[in-house]
């Protein structure tokens, strides 16, 4: 008979985590109130669907963070333990229960109690605007999700500056649309062989979680998808989806007053890698984690993987259902919208130029690049302070209430009042970075004027110092302590014999042979860095005859991409940038990774010069240039330490 109302109201309240029932007599999964984490229904003897199905239901124990790797991704992954209902006793006889009326019944009392109800509506191939103005309006529509697909275009993150993400100048003389998004992260490349998706929740539908735990969840659930179309994915934190080691998607999330705002990106077949190379102003920077690969190979397709082409219905089909599952979501389909008129997504200015008073630098963190521009008064006051980055936070307006929070202040206070700001915004969420990056970022800026006047440089001069100071070293603690200079080969002539080697004659037809002419004059072993694989063996030598700081030339994308590098030698170091043919303007990184890249960068020589006359002498200083030697410092060389000068430099 069937169960009553009341008793089965009890039943919602003991178990806390019944959403629905699908096809009970299956023994399908179960999910829980909240969240779509999937459990089966147990039986006793072995949990057999052949034995007799004894009631039993899971209840949470405790939370914890889920593993999105794992086919169960539901959104509030929980610890179960077995609660027993003994109305939902009864025989089973291969896995079909003896009992449909009372079947029937808790499925009639249990469907979708806590589940939300979500509009689906497929959005096409719309122009980048269109799309833009589209997901502009879509908070407001929350619960809502939205597809779409988009022309040869540029999505910025909602952080970042456009003059460091693409290359704007390609962008207008191609009419290349570029649009910013409304969540973080980094710029993105997007064209017909994509498939792009906006959702957005209620924040109390998701609870009080943070963007680490969203963006997993979603990670889970597009992984979740995947294996439904038959291919093997894996989430990778924060945000990309890979297969293989090669991304094939990736997700974006942000706060948005009382909605929850979660973006995505999946390849559905091949990009064109070139148009992509000519776009984004750093093409790597994102795409490869360890090493260089070509864009080909970083990224790979539903299609490549397959070996076929996958309908486009069938996959949103599967994503939908997954996100469902993971957000406990009931979806609604809805026929497509007319997309709001485009002036309401405005046009991102391509040819922003920050102000040549602004003292600018940045600091790479686990979340992305964060850079801070500071203008200020004569007397040392901040007038302007704007943070930008490649980064996900909430709330979407932290940054700007950062630097509102250092308006006024004199720099040398910058520091307390950055914390006092971020103190005053409730809920602050940083994905991958924290209070001590942004304090060491505010440091790094504050500290433009006096190298300023202490080296003789002028505001665009001093905004070029790259000070990589790992124990929070200021940059003349750190020349006065330098005995190694690193060069970059890609600064020599393009013909020279020691372009790809270690070494100098010191010939007088390009800046390297003056560097290499300063070091010596000073005593400082010079090393020519001529691939990556070399700059690792310097760095790790050095690491191991403990050489305390070193001075260098390399460009800002150079630093950025192999921070990694820098960050593990654990030595301070002064870098002066590098100008004109860089292998990151010309898109040449996979070659000069290699050794093989030919254009000719030039070093800023004004500014090496100025720099270098705060390194001291060292004993000997002023014979031949000692060149650092050793395996693992000069590929090729024979055994030796850093600290031993070589009489046969410039051989």
């Amino acid at each position: 008979m069937p169960v009553p109302l009341k008793r089965r109201n009890q039943i919602v309240m003991q178990a806390q985590v019944l959403q629905w029932f699908d096809c009970l007599d299956q023994f399908t999964p179960v999910r829980h109130v909240g969240s779509s984490c999937k459990m089966r229904m147990r039986s006793n003897a072995a949990h057999s669907p052949d034995s007799i199905h004894d009631g039993t239901i899971l209840a949470p124990l405790d939370a914890r963070l889920d593993d999105p790797n794992q086919p169960s991704t539901g959104f509030g992954n929980l610890e179960w333990v077995p609660q027993h209902i003994p109305e939902l006793q009864r025989q089973s006889t291969n896995g079909r229960a003896e009992e449909p009326n009372m079947t029937a019944a808790v499925l009639e009392s249990l469907e979708h109690p806590r589940s939300l109800s979500c509009r689906v509506y497929d959005g096409g191939l719309r122009s980048a605007r269109e799309n833009a103005a589209q997901d502009a309006v879509l908070p407001a529509l929350a619960p809502a999700l939205r597809f779409s697909r988009y022309p040869v275009s540029a999505v910025l993150g909602a952080h970042e500056r456009a003059g460091i993400a693409v290359r704007g100048e390609h962008c207008l003389e191609q009419g290349i649309e570029v649009v910013r998004r409304a969540t973080g992260g980094g710029a993105l490349y997007l064209d017909p062989s994509q498939l792009w998706w906006s959702l957005a929740l209620p924040v109390n539908h998701l609870g009080d979680v943070g963007l680490a735990r969203i963006l997993q969840t979603h990670g889970g659930a597009m992984v979740a998808a995947l294996r439904q179309l038959g291919v093997a994915a894996q989430f990778v934190f924060p945000n990309d989806i890979e297969v293989q080691g090669r991304k094939i998607g990736s997700g974006f999330a942000g706060r948005l007053g009382d909605c929850i705002l979660i973006q995505g990106s999946l390849l559905v077949t091949p990009p064109d890698a070139e148009s992509m190379l000519k776009i984004l102003r750093v093409p790597t920077e994102k795409l490869s984690r360890e090493g260089v690969l070509s864009a080909r190979q970083r990224l790979v397709s539903l299609e490549n993987v397959t070996g076929s082409a996958t309908d486009l219905a069938r996959i949103r089909e599967a994503l939908s259902q997954a996100f469902a599952d993971a957000f406990a979501l009931r979806l609604v389909s809805e026929a497509t919208r007319e997309a709001p008129p485009t002036e309401c997504c405005p046009a991102v200015a391509l040819d922003e130029k920050p102000s040549a008073d602004a003292m600018k630098a940045f600091v790479k963190t686990g979340g992305g690049a964060i850079y801070l521009a500071i203008e200020a008064d004569p007397q040392g006051r901040v007038v302007q302070a704007n943070f930008s980055g490649a980064v996900q936070f909430a709330p979407s307006d932290l940054f700007a209430r950062l630097g509102t929070g250092l308006r006024g202040r004199l720099l040398q206070d910058c520091g307390k009042a950055l914390v006092r700001a971020l103190g005053a915004v409730p809920g602050a969420d940083l994905l991958g970075f924290g209070v001590g990056d942004l304090q060491r970022l505010v440091a790094l800026v504050t500290a433009r004027r006096e190298q300023g006047v202490r080296f003789g440089l002028d505001r665009e001069q001093s905004n070029t110092l790259i000070v990589h100071n790992p124990h929070g070293e200021d940059a003349t603690e750190i020349l006065e302590r330098a005995t190694v200079m690193l060069v970059p080969y890609c600064a020599k002539l393009a013909d020279c014999k020691f372009r790809f080697r270690d070494g100098c004659s010191e010939c007088g037809k390009c800046e390297v042979g003056d560097a290499y002419a300063m070091a010596r004059e000073r005593g400082l072993r010079v090393v020519s860095i001529t691939n990556f694989e070399h700059l690792q063996e310097t760095l790790e030598g050095m690491r191991a005859d403990e050489v305390p700081a070193y001075v260098g030339m390399c460009c800002e994308s150079f630093y950025l991409k192999r921070h990694h590098a820098f960050e593990a030698a654990g030595i301070p170091a002064v870098l002066t940038d590098i100008t004109g043919a860089t292998c990151y303007e010309l898109r040449e990184e996979d070659l000069a990774y290699a050794g093989r890249f030919r254009a000719e960068a030039h070093l800023k020589l004004d500014v090496v010069e100025k720099v270098m006359r705060f390194v001291p002498r060292l004993p000997g200083a002023g014979e031949d240039v000692p060149q650092a030697s050793g395996p693992a410092l000069h590929a090729g060389a024979g055994s030796g330490s850093v600290r031993r000068k070589r009489k046969d430099a410039g051989t």
